[in-house]
């Protein structure tokens, strides 16, 4: 897609590489129409290239009407506003009797908060429902928007599942657990981040806003894989990060340990099984976002 760029305005541009013609698409069904009302004076073109060598070449620049770089996909400060709020601490002070003469800190306000904070704390295996809801508005409309997910286990774990409430069962050649049909993760949901291992105290970071995942500051592996953990293994998609929809939405928290179990077969034998269980995994941690609603102009 060519790339869009504001009228008016000096362009700079950084180029990674080059194209060839024969890789060069407009993906557009019609023609572009054009304003002939809007003429350009002048453009102001810098380059910036970092650790290359050899020769640059700019075939053309389409100029687009408007104040933001937009490119293919519509720039959000063109259509979209934050919701804020105000946050009195005196609120919760109704009915105390003289609850400033108590030493310490004493009640403020907060204006214009944009960020939501919801703490979470928990265990074991769990479902928490998020919400994106003006607090003073419940009819206005908000937008879905990324959640940022702090979690922090209180003992070890072997595996953690984070995902959606929406999902279905595996195939019986995928099932990590053939033989135990109803176990969870015999399911598989619209998004899903699988951490395989971890100890308490850990900090794992999943953020959507930042696209950013990480234990300890240390960035998670995020491709399609096959977890492996005893003789058990779970075949992944690509690790997601996860959104909220207006209303609410719901994310499951499943925390996992490896055991061993000794069982009877159908033989009279005893056989030692691999299994995943939630043993009740204590965590705490909390869920981070911004709502938002329609801005200025619609694209």
């Amino acid at each position: 897609m060519a790339r869009q760029v504001p009228t008016g305005q000096a362009i700079q541009v950084s180029i990674a590489g080059l194209m060839s013609k024969l890789d060069w698409s407009r993906f557009v069904a019609q023609p572009i129409q054009k304003d002939q009302t809007k003429k350009v004076k002048q453009v102001d073109l810098h380059v910036i290239a970092e650790k290359i060598s050899g020769q640059l070449n700019i075939t053309d620049l389409q100029l687009q009407g408007g104040e933001q770089v937009t490119g293919t996909v519509a720039h959000t400060s063109e259509w979209l506003s934050p919701v804020l709020r105000e946050l009195d601490e005196r609120d919760s002070t109704e009915g105390v009797a003289e609850p400033l003469l108590v030493k310490g800190d004493q009640p403020r306000r907060f204006p214009e908060l944009k960020n939501r904070f919801y703490n979470l704390v928990g265990r074991g295996n769990e479902i928490i429902t998020i919400p994106n809801l003006d607090e003073k508005r419940f009819d206005r409309q908000t937008f879905v928007t990324p959640v940022d997910l702090t979690l922090i286990p209180k003992d070890d774990f072997d595996l953690l599942r984070v995902s959606t409430n929406i999902g279905e069962k595996r195939d019986t050649f995928t099932m990590p657990f053939p033989n135990e049909e109803e176990h969870p993760l015999n399911k598989t949901y619209t998004r899903e981040f699988y951490i395989q291992g971890g100890r308490a105290g850990d900090n794992i970071h999943l953020h959507a806003s930042l696209n950013k995942a990480t234990k300890n500051e240390i960035p998670l592996d995020r491709k399609a894989r096959t977890l492996t953990i005893g003789s058990i293994h779970i075949q992944t998609g690509k690790q997601r990060l996860f959104g909220i929809p207006m209303g609410s939405g719901r994310i499951r928290l499943e925390w996992y340990k490896f055991v061993q179990m000794r069982q009877q077969n159908e033989f009279g034998e005893i056989e030692v099984i691999d299994t995943l269980q939630d043993v009740g995994i204590g965590y705490y941690g909390i869920a981070e976002l911004i709502r938002w609603k329609e801005g200025r102009s619609l694209l």
